[in-house]
């Protein structure tokens, strides 16, 4: 690291999607840290900046070259760890290294304004050999002064005491710190008044205790570790296990949960356990209240960081342990802006820092069970519930040649009677959310679909409108046929709205809950739906994705899954597994108390094969053979994929621009072997008014698809991303 003082120059990482750093001139006297922002002038206006680097000289003449204008903070807001990571992650994904760094910051820190943090660093000085002392004394006068003021400080220094007393302190006191002349601790929060009465550890049953034994012995380095337990066996109590003995080493530690929702109960049940030791930071908070938790984390305030996706980038000096639940779900991955993995960025970052990492599922990827073949990861398994009753087996109801009631069969309407009758809860599950799908002309066969996609409006009859559930697309409900004047526009299918309608009036002496984007707008407004369910009171929940994973209610005694068909005919070929995972993260919420659950499947194809494995085989058994099945077509886990994508105002032009890029890695291609597919247009051509197309490469070997790319990203980095042709590229892409 250069010294400021000597530094005219420094490399600066700015948020746009060019792969390339920009050079500014740095004043003399200036901060030039890496890890600090920066505002820097920029075309007609200015950007934020993040110092990557300093030099003495640049390549580009200096009478071009433009000053950087101000520093925006004290210290650096990112680590070196941090910013190795941000290396790592642009370097694999393949993408930008300033949208990278950017993302490795609370969003409140994104922008230009200078902020006022809510600790300060406090230097404290540490016993000194006397030859370190006269050494310092005759060939580091800076180091030397600054070491003696520190010493002659009881309270120690401060930054802002520090550069009083020399412009140029970051260097020197670098350089103390790393003899060990000196070290910093933040300044203590005043005290909180903490009336929380903590809850004891309930005892661990022996198959818990013989994991947790298993683990403890081996979370000494980076290792992985999967816990593959049934839904209700009591996982989560093994991570509070795991982390209380993280605490107890004065370590900190990040739990990684997979959507705002999931968060709510966890929440009561952290604070219960560990009482204010712990922050949230998930969407539902405001920027500002996720960069307090952000820096309250790194300032060893508090040693555990609850969240989602993003508290991936939490920082702190003391990280002991990193837990990921329901590691197998989707919203881990990042799918717009930069593409990244949340586990799979998480695993690296442990090996970093050379601590373990936790991964937990009912019903685990099926990437984590590859590596647990090639003994990548090592897996745990809880095969019981502390409960009287294991998980229900799921029960197919046949729907052929039944009439079904808004999508219900007389025999599910029959057992949701019954469980309520009993006092139970029922949870129905239908990822489908508005009221109907489908909206047509019965006389002339029109359609209601959307102006800017390939997709059909759904009919949203609480507001009279048909929204289009990719790009937001509203069309008032026609009240005749706009192509040939017809009155008797038919509505077809179910969605969550219409569900709700129906069981409010069929079982009106009962609660009925709806959990969809629709009806929760607010981490708040979803915590007190879920109140009811608290309550133990028969009620009715009903819901997408919201409601399928996580949450433990003990009085649910039916879980029943609606309209699940649609996934035996789909064109993506992860179809198969998201419906397993989903069927047994839905079954698995009933029959988690002292009362045996039930759990129903309608299908309109009871004899398909999968149909028949779910209600006969486990997640275990049906997991390996959709392995085999991978194995045998060369399809992920066992081959790895890259994808360009490219969105244009015609599907000419995305085409165009693909087969760009195609040509840069046609002789790579070829030369290595790696399977090329296109390019072709994508499943959903048009959406948001843009067409889409992909090209995709495939490899069974990790090393040549990397070589491929490394050989031709040199030359497509330098095709223009414009308005009217966009590409991204997505690498261990998720769908085909």
């Amino acid at each position: 690291m250069s010294d400021n003082s000597s530094a005219g120059f420094a490399s600066f990482a700015i948020s746009i999607p060019l792969y390339r750093v920009f050079d500014y001139a740095i004043a003399p006297g200036a901060q030039a840290h890496p890890g600090l922002r920066y505002r820097l002038p920029f075309g007609r206006g200015s950007k934020t900046g993040i110092l990557i680097s300093t030099q003495g000289v640049s390549d580009i003449p200096p009478n071009r070259i433009k000053t950087a204008v101000e520093c925006l903070d004290e210290m650096p807001v990112l680590s070196e760890h941090m910013m190795a990571l941000a290396a790592w992650l642009s370097s694999y994904y393949l993408q930008p290294p300033g949208e990278v760094l950017f993302q490795c910051l609370p969003s409140y820190l994104r922008s230009a304004k200078s902020i006022k943090p809510t600790r300060v660093k406090f230097w404290h000085a540490l016993p000194v050999e006397a030859e370190l002392r006269e050494r310092l004394r005759k060939r580091s006068p800076r180091q030397y002064e600054l070491l003696v003021a520190i010493e002659r400080a009881p309270e120690g220094l401060n930054a802002a005491q520090l550069k009083a007393i020399n412009a140029g302190w970051h260097s020197p006191v670098s350089a103390l710190e790393s003899k060990q002349a000196i070290r910093w601790e933040w300044s203590k929060p005043a005290a909180k008044d903490n009336n929380v009465m903590l809850q004891a550890a309930p005892e661990l049953n022996q198959e818990q205790m013989q994991v947790y034994t298993q683990l403890t012995g081996r979370l000494d380095s980076f290792s992985v570790h999967l816990l593959d337990g049934i839904s209700g066996s009591g996982k989560t109590e093994v991570y509070f296990r795991l982390i209380q003995d993280q605490l107890a080493k004065q370590r900190q530690v990040i739990y990684m949960v997979p959507e705002i929702g999931l968060t709510t109960q966890l929440i009561q049940r952290v604070k219960q356990r560990f009482g204010e030791q712990f922050v949230c930071s998930h969407s539902g908070l405001t920027d500002w209240q996720r960069f307090q938790a952000w820096d309250r984390f790194r300032c060893g305030e508090v040693n555990i960081m609850l969240g989602t996706r993003s508290c991936l980038f939490s920082q702190c000096d003391r990280l002991g342990l990193i837990v990921i639940d329901e590691e197998h779900d989707s919203s881990y991955r990042q799918e717009d802006g930069i593409r990244y993995h949340a586990r799979d960025v998480a695993i690296k970052r442990a090996q970093m820092l050379d601590i373990p990492i936790v991964l937990g599922s009912a019903t685990p990827s099926l990437e984590s069970l590859h590596n647990c073949e090639r003994d990548y990861y090592t897996i745990y398994q809880l095969n019981h519930r502390p409960t009287p009753f294991a998980p229900p087996r799921l029960r197919l109801i046949d729907t052929r040649n039944t009439k079904l009631v808004s999508g219900c069969s007389p025999a599910v309407l029959e057992r949701i009677a019954h469980h309520l009758s009993q006092q139970g809860q029922v949870l129905v599950y239908l990822n489908r959310r508005g009221y109907a799908p489908v909206v047509m002309c019965h006389e002339c066969g029109w359609q209601a679909n959307c102006e800017q996609c390939d997709s059909r409006l759904t009919l949203h009859q609480s507001i009279g409108q048909l929204l289009c559930h990719h790009c937001g697309y509203t069309l008032g409900l026609p009240a005749v046929c706009p192509e040939c004047s017809f009155v008797d526009i038919k509505h077809y299918g179910i969605g969550t709205e219409q569900l709700e309608q129906v069981f409010k009036q069929r079982f009106s002496q009962f609660p009925v809950i709806r959990l969809d984007r629709d009806s929760v707008t607010s981490h708040d407004e979803f915590a007190q739906r879920l109140e009811k369910l608290s309550e133990g009171k028969p009620c009715l929940l009903i819901g997408t994705q919201m409601i399928a994973k996580g949450h433990d209610y003990p009085d649910i005694t039916l879980s029943v899954i609606l309209d699940a068909d649609q996934a035996l005919f789909s064109a993506s070929y992860r179809a198969t597994e998201r419906l397993v995972q989903t069927a047994f993260q839905v079954s698995g919420r009933s029959g988690r108390g002292d009362r045996e659950g039930e759990a129903l499947i309608q299908t309109r194809f009871p004899e398909h094969p999968l149909m028949q494995a779910l209600s006969d085989k486990s997640y275990r058994e049906i997991a390996e053979s959709i392995l085999q099945e991978r194995k045998m077509l060369g399809f992920p886990p066992y081959s790895r994929v890259v994808i360009f994508r490219a969105d244009a105002l015609s599907l000419d032009k995305a085409m165009s621009r693909l087969e760009q890029i195609g040509q840069y890695l046609q002789e790579s291609v070829q030369k290595r072997g790696v399977r090329r597919i296109g390019p072709i247009p994508a499943l959903m051509t048009r959406r948001i008014g843009r067409y889409r197309a992909q090209l995709c490469l495939m490899s069974d070997n990790i090393q040549q698809l990397r070589e491929t790319l490394n050989e031709a990203m040199p030359s497509i980095k330098n095709i223009p991303d414009t308005h009217s042709v966009k590409w991204v590229i997505d690498v261990d892409a998720f769908d085909l």
